[in-house]
C-alpha cells in the first residue's frame, strides 16, 4: 500500500499535474483536498492536452476513482463544463469514477460577483473562492449536501436576496441577474448530484483495504491561507496540513512529494524577493511557456528562491523532491539562487556556471551536462532533501528517477 501527498512547494504552477498524471496510473484513489477552480493543472500525454481546475489530474489515466474532498469550493457550473470536456476528449467519467464530497461547499454566481468587486488588489482569479470561503467560515454557506437534500434552490435564492439589498447600496457594479442565475445552478445542481457522496466513507474504506492513496494539492505552500504571503494568498490551506481537515481522514504519508520549479514563478500580487523585471525574466516567461492555466495572465518569473523554499520544506515535511522545469534554463550563461536575505531583505545570491545543451526530453541523468548537475546537487544539499525526480519536459514521459517512487 501507498501513501503519497504531492504539494506545491512554491506559489503554485510547479507542474503538478503532470506528476499526479504520472503516480495515478498506479493508484487507486486520487483525493483533492483544498481549492476550487482557480486552480490549473495541465496534462500532455503525446499530442493530447488536458487542462483541469476542479477535478483532481488522477482521472485521465483512467485507473483510480477521484474525490473532490470536503476542503474544496465546487462550481457546479464550471464542474459541468470540465466534465463534458473531459469526456469530449475520450476521458471517463462518470459517478464511479469522480466523487464530490457532500461536505464541499458550493460557489455561485453572487460569490464570482463578490470577488469581482472586492479583490480587485489582491490579484485573484475571478472565480468566486474567497467569498465561498468566506461564506464557509461566516456559517452562512450552501454545501453539496443541500443538492441531495432538496433545499439548494431555495438557500440559493435566500443567499442571492441577502447579498443584492447589501450591493445594491454599496457597489456601482450592477448585481447578478438573480432570476438567471437561479435557472443556471438549477441545471448545474442537478448534473452535480449523481456525484455526491460522503467522501470520509469513501476515502477511509480505501485506507482501509489496503488502496495506493494519492492526495492532491492545488496552488502552492506560499498561497496558503495561514503561511503564504498574506493577503496576497488563496483562501483554503495549500499545505499539508490542509490535506487532513480538507479529506477528514487521517493517513500517514509515506511520500511527501514537494513539487519545486527549477526557478520561481507567481501569479497576481504580492512580494516576490528573486523577481527579474528585465530581459531575463522575460526570457524565462518565453522557455517555460508561463501563462496561467486557469486565467492565461503572464506569470511573474525570477530566479530560483532556496531561502524561501526551506520554509516550505519546514512547514510541509517533504521527503522527496520532485525538480520540475529544468530544460528551459538551458543556454544561460549563468543561473542564479537566493541562499539567504541581506538586512533589507534583499535577495544574496549564489551564482552557477550555466549550460547550452538542450535538457528536454533526457531519461537518464548521465546525459546531462555536467553543471546542470552541480545546480541539481546544489539545490539537494541546501535543502537536505533527496531529489528523486527530474521532470525534463512537458510529456508523461520526460522524466529522469534518481530515487524510484514503487
Amino acid at each position: 500500500m501507498a501513501k503519497y501527498i504531492v504539494l506545491g512547494a512554491q506559489w503554485g504552477d510547479e507542474g503538478k499535474g503532470k506528476i499526479v498524471d504520472l503516480l495515478s496510473g498506479k493508484m487507486d484513489l486520487v483525493v483533492r483536498f483544498q481549492g476550487g477552480a482557480n486552480a490549473g493543472h495541465t496534462v500532455i500525454i503525446g499530442d493530447k492536452k488536458y487542462v483541469l481546475h476542479i477535478i483532481p489530474g488522477g482521472i485521465v489515466s483512467g485507473k483510480a476513482t477521484n474525490v473532490i474532498g470536503n476542503g474544496c469550493v465546487v462550481d457546479p457550473i464550471i464542474f459541468s463544463e470540465e466534465v463534458k470536456y473531459l469526456q469530449d476528449k475520450g476521458v471517463k467519467v462518470s459517478p464511479d469514477k469522480l466523487i464530490v464530497s457532500s461536505q464541499a461547499h458550493i460557489v455561485t454566481p453572487v460569490h464570482k460577483y463578490l470577488d469581482k468587486v472586492l479583490n480587485k488588489k489582491i490579484g485573484t482569479t475571478g472565480r468566486g473562492i474567497g467569498p465561498a470561503y468566506g461564506d464557509k467560515i461566516h456559517r452562512t454557506g450552501i454545501r453539496a449536501e443541500n443538492i441531495l437534500d432538496g433545499s439548494f434552490i431555495d438557500r440559493f435564492c435566500e443567499h442571492a436576496g441577502n447579498y443584492k439589498s447589501i450591493c445594491d447600496q454599496v457597489y456601482d457594479e450592477p448585481f447578478i441577474d438573480v432570476d438567471e442565475a437561479v435557472a443556471e445552478m438549477e441545471k448545474a445542481g442537478k448534473y452535480l448530484k449523481p456525484y455526491i457522496q460522503d467522501s470520509i466513507e469513501v476515502i477511509y474504506g480505501f485506507l482501509k483495504k489496503g488502496a495506493n492513496i494519492l492526495y492532491e494539492g492545488a496552488q502552492g505552500t506560499f498561497l496558503d491561507i495561514d503561511h503564504g504571503t498574506y493577503p496576497f494568498v488563496t483562501s483554503s490551506s495549500t499545505s499539508i496540513g490542509g490535506a487532513y481537515t480538507g479529506s477528514g481522514v487521517f493517513m500517514e504519508f509515506d511520500k511527501r512529494i514537494g513539487i519545486v520549479k527549477a526557478y520561481t514563478t507567481r501569479v497576481g500580487e504580492g512580494p516576490f524577493p528573486t523577481e527579474l523585471n528585465d530581459a531575463t525574466g522575460e526570457r524565462l516567461r518565453k522557455n517555460g511557456n508561463e501563462f496561467g492555466a486557469t486565467t492565461g495572465r503572464p506569470r511573474r518569473c525570477g530566479w530560483l528562491d532556496l531561502k524561501l523554499l526551506k520554509r516550505s520544506f519546514m512547514i510541509n515535511g517533504f521527503n522527496y523532491i520532485s525538480l520540475s522545469k529544468l530544460s528551459c534554463l538551458s543556454g544561460f550563461e549563468k543561473i542564479l539562487a537566493a541562499v539567504d536575505y541581506d538586512s533589507k531583505g534583499q535577495p544574496v545570491y549564489k551564482e552557477f556556471p550555466g549550460w547550452e545543451e538542450e535538457v528536454e526530453g533526457i531519461t537518464d541523468i548521465s546525459k546531462l551536462p555536467a553543471n546542470c548537475v552541480k545546480y541539481i546537487d546544489f539545490i539537494e544539499e541546501y535543502l537536505e532533501t533527496p531529489i528523486g525526480m527530474i521532470s525534463t519536459g512537458p510529456d508523461r514521459n520526460n522524466i529522469i528517477f534518481k530515487e524510484a517512487l514503487f
